[in-house]
């Protein structure tokens, strides 16, 4: 657990924004470079990324502190503390979408924005992918996400076990929640550039959600924190409605010349 990554003077770098930052750049950076056989304007991804990255952190907190309300009713001085980490992937992914969604919009009503929604998105899925395995670095290096004790399993449930200490400093064997998912991203992120440019519009993103919401509902039965309702984590009833979404955008999307395979 590696809260404070350096101090410069009497300023803390946290771990935490040190590494999702890294992130964000890193996504948008890819977004741009495979942006340039999808989209005329491939700099358009860097204003689409910025919003989508204030989007994503203002709906990432929000929806942490949301499910985590038991807590900062009485600490909300901490509400606004994003250094000290804490975004749930769910409210990210929806705040960006709808802040991408928004700059399109305008774009189009009043710059005479000429851009295919489907081409952008799929664009920002791989780097997505990226930057959710850096945000699970994120967690790892807090203890933020933490898997339930797992001491006393046999080999090969074993093998998925490590001591690791929790977002308190608790350290016991746990499940490895945040280094599954960091390989889960990263797997996803590899699969969506191999295949990504074979498949039609919107389709990459589409995976995207779908993939990430796999991971997230599955490893939510191993993780420590979490509030649970019916039987399943807050998080896995978010992602059954995701993953709903994304059955749905692939059925709905246009596979004709306009959503034709690239």
């Amino acid at each position: 657990m590696y809260p404070i990554l350096f101090r410069l003077g009497s300023h803390i770098i946290y771990s935490y924004t040190a590494v999702l930052s890294l992130g964000m750049l890193a996504g948008v950076w890819m977004a741009y470079r495979l942006a340039r056989p999808r989209l005329t304007n491939p700099a358009l991804t860097l204003d689409a990324g910025f919003w989508g990255l204030i989007g994503g952190l203002v709906g990432g907190r929000a929806g942490y502190v949301i499910a985590n309300w038991a807590y900062y009713v009485d600490h909300f001085g901490r509400v606004f503390a994003l250094w000290q980490g804490g975004l749930a992937w769910h409210g990210a992914l929806w705040g960006g979408c709808a802040a991408i969604a928004a700059w399109v919009a305008i774009g189009r009503r009043y710059r005479g924005l000429a851009l295919d929604w489907r081409d952008l998105f799929d664009a920002l899925a791989p780097g997505a992918a990226l930057g959710g395995a850096f945000g699970w670095l994120g967690c790892l290096l807090t203890g933020s996400a933490y898997g339930v004790q797992a001491s006393g399993y046999m080999p090969p449930v074993a093998w998925f076990a490590a001591d690791l200490p929790d977002i308190y400093g608790v350290s016991e064997v746990r499940f490895l929640t945040q280094p599954l998912m960091i390989a889960w991203c990263l797997l996803l992120w590899g699969a969506l550039l191999v295949v990504g440019r074979r498949l039609p519009r919107g389709f990459s993103f589409a995976i995207y959600v779908l993939g990430y919401a796999l991971g997230d509902f599955g490893v939510a039965f191993v993780r420590g924190d979490g509030t649970w309702h019916f039987g399943l984590a807050l998080g896995q009833w978010v992602a059954i409605v995701e993953m709903c979404v994304a059955v749905v955008m692939m059925f709905r999307l246009d596979i004709g010349p306009g959503g034709s395979c690239k």
